[in-house]
């Protein structure tokens, strides 16, 4: 069976490459000639808390065969659509496709290829393309994988094995809350891509934990008119940012503390769309992830003021016309002030 890495940047990169090493047969797919070029002729190598190197066989999407078997897609939510255009008329009678994306794209996906064809997973291990065939990873960490109705199958443990090359998998019967838990967690990401420092600097700040937690806050709020369950991960604790009492808001702090302690464990300091902004020079993801959230309190009537404005920050350092800085993250506090003046956010 061919595994297919639909999208060999940072994600798709490390668990294809550990899956190769493990003697799988492994395809990797990208739109980045360079890489493609690189991955062929001398293979690709990963760096940073795990050293590997291993041969590769590379295509260009365009010059993808199916039928396809196992597929891993790992593409920017914003490339989601454009992928399907070619995995959806190569997909054969036994072809499933694991999901290894940020956003909330399995519903698209299952609408293009039919529910019984995807797997939802959730990643939380920080990792960096540096170049054309080399990725970083920034440091190690989790998968969870999971089936869209909940059920427990043969097939997760199959996809569980092939990931656990390279992290620790896992399988849940709550992949959506896992990934709302990591659409909610983006907030944070782009505060700190705003304001430019660190993870640790940034989550550690008392300056900025009140704005930081009403970030969450406005996220968990929408979570929990959907209905979902969320789920923690790692350090971030969702549900203990959203605080109504003066020591619910001292957890709150501890939360960020034990989050900025992690952080400093790791290669990578700083998030994918800080990456995004300061070096690969490209568009985030923020539409798909802090937008997405966002889209989702409007249909049930809930606002998140404080989530627009950092999103409308983000989208002016896209077009060049805001600088990063603290200077964001001040704006933002000053406007968390006036829109919840007695507790650190929404209650």
């Amino acid at each position: 069976m061919t595994i297919t890495i639909y999208g060999s940047g940072a994600i798709g990169g490390i668990m294809g490459a550990g899956m190769a090493n493990a003697g799988e047969d492994v395809l990797f797919v990208d739109k980045a000639a360079e890489h493609v070029d690189a991955m062929n002729l001398t293979g690709l190598r990963i760096s940073g808390s795990k050293s590997l190197e291993i041969p590769a066989r590379a295509v260009l999407p365009e010059d993808l065969k199916g039928p396809l078997d196992l597929v891993f897609l790992a593409v920017k939510s914003q490339d989601t659509e454009a992928a399907l255009d070619t995995i959806a008329p190569l997909a054969g009678p036994d072809t499933v496709l694991v999901s290894l994306q940020n956003g909330m794209n399995l519903p698209a996906i299952a609408k293009r290829l039919g529910k019984e064809r995807v797997v939802g997973g959730f990643i939380s291990f920080p990792a960096d393309w540096q170049g054309p065939g080399h990725i970083e990873q920034g440091g190690f960490g989790n998968i969870w994988i999971g089936e869209l109705d909940g059920r427990i199958t043969g097939r997760l443990t199959r996809i569980q094995k092939l990931l656990s090359h390279s992290v620790n998998a896992h399988i849940t019967d709550n992949v959506a809350g896992y990934l709302w838990s990591k659409q909610i967690d983006c907030s944070l990401l782009f505060a700190q891509t705003v304001g430019d420092q660190t993870f640790a600097d940034t989550f550690g700040d008392a300056r900025y934990q009140p704005v930081l937690t009403a970030l969450v806050g406005e996220g968990v709020g929408v979570a929990l008119a959907a209905g979902v369950k969320l789920e923690s991960f790692g350090a971030f604790e969702p549900l203990k940012l959203r605080p109504r009492t003066a020591a619910e808001e001292s957890e709150a702090r501890a939360v960020l503390n034990r989050f900025a302690d992690q952080t400093r464990k790791q290669i990578k300091v700083r998030s994918g769309p800080w990456r995004d902004l300061a070096v690969r020079k490209r568009p985030t993801e923020v539409d798909h992830m802090v937008g997405w959230v966002i889209g989702e309190g409007r249909r049930r009537g809930i606002a998140m003021p404080l989530n627009e404005a950092l999103v409308r920050q983000v989208k002016d350092l896209e077009k060049g016309t805001r600088q990063r800085g603290l200077h964001n993250l001040d704006e933002l506090e000053a406007l968390r002030a006036r829109l919840y003046p007695s507790s650190m956010g929404p209650h």
